[in-house]
């Protein structure tokens, strides 16, 4: 069976029910719904684990959006028999039609359930997190906006990138604090150097925001979160404000330049970071930790 038939199968499945279903799914893999999900991971459940989270999930995409521009694969949209739902979700990218490959909703579900599920080490979490991986990668075909391989290599990209994650951290985790200083400036500057299309100047810009927003937030923040549920939800709110701010304002007043995407997307990785725990310690929403601190003084 070709992909164009699997395609037509599927899309011969549509029906009101399944398409709701559909909906859910396909906002579960839309930048809006990261855009909630990574800041409520650091701002309220755990400051490690969402930093590392972020780095690793903004880094898949990186590599996403620059294998869909390198290979620009034409979208099946307007492929015979097969009938596209949603056609806005996939029409994101800077490249579109001609960005299928890989999957973006498939890698980027990977990514991030991939690693919750990894560092929740909880049997329960990790079939749930697989479920909804496979559903979100066939509402993929359901939809009628990805070829059946896109979604094969998307989600096997995003569980290397994971592996690869994981088998570096420990020794990132037991550099110096000035390399760890270097590689957050160096990293995201060398992956504007090598992928400086609207997509690179975006991710480049929140990498270095976040990296150096996060060391910050280390040494002279170091936000304690609360384990009252409404104080989360109010820091929740008040944070995504912020970034809203940030992401709808901030475009508004800039001129429409790549490198304006850098400064922007650059502030949103600032903002959610450091300058966000700032504004939650000083509303006293929450408070800082005074007994620790993750980045001691260098001796000598």
């Amino acid at each position: 069976m070709s992909q164009l038939e699997i395609l037509q199968w599927f899309t011969q499945l549509q029906n009101p029910f399944l398409t709701e279903i559909a909906r859910v799914l396909t906002f579960l893999g839309n930048e809006e719904f990261y855009f909630l999900i990574l800041p409520l991971v650091y701002w309220c459940f755990s400051k490690t684990t969402g930093f590392r989270l972020f780095y690793i999930f903004i880094l898949s995409m990186y590599v996403n959006s620059f294998l869909k521009i390198h290979y620009a694969i034409t979208r099946p949209i307007g492929a015979e028999g097969v009938n596209n739902l949603f056609v806005s979700s996939a029409e994101v990218g800077s490249h579109y039609p001609h960005d299928s490959f890989p999957s973006g909703h498939a890698q980027g579900s990977a990514t991030l359930w991939g690693y919750l599920a990894y560092s929740s080490r909880s049997t329960k979490i990790m079939v749930s997190a697989a479920v909804l991986i496979c559903l979100i990668s066939v509402s993929r075909l359901y939809t009628g906006l990805h070829w059946p391989t896109d979604i094969l290599v998307g989600v096997g990209l995003g569980l290397v990138i994971i592996t690869i994650a994981v088998f570096l951290d420990k020794y990132v985790t037991n550099l110096s604090l000035t390399v760890k200083w270097v590689l957050a400036i160096i990293v995201p500057l060398l992956l504007l150097f090598i992928f400086p299309e609207e997509e690179g100047f975006k991710f480049s810009g929140i990498l270095l925001g976040a990296g150096v927003g996060y060391l910050l937030e280390g040494k002279l923040v170091n936000m304690k979160i609360s384990k009252s549920i409404g104080r989360k939800i109010l820091a929740f709110v008040v944070g995504i404000a912020g970034m809203f701010a940030i992401q709808v304002g901030v475009k508004e007043i800039f001129p429409e330049e790549f490198i304006f995407d850098f400064i922007r997307y650059g502030l949103i990785g600032l903002w959610g970071l450091l300058l966000a725990p700032i504004v939650f310690i000083s509303l006293r929403i929450y408070e800082k930790d005074n007994k620790k601190d993750i980045y001691p003084p260098i001796q000598g």
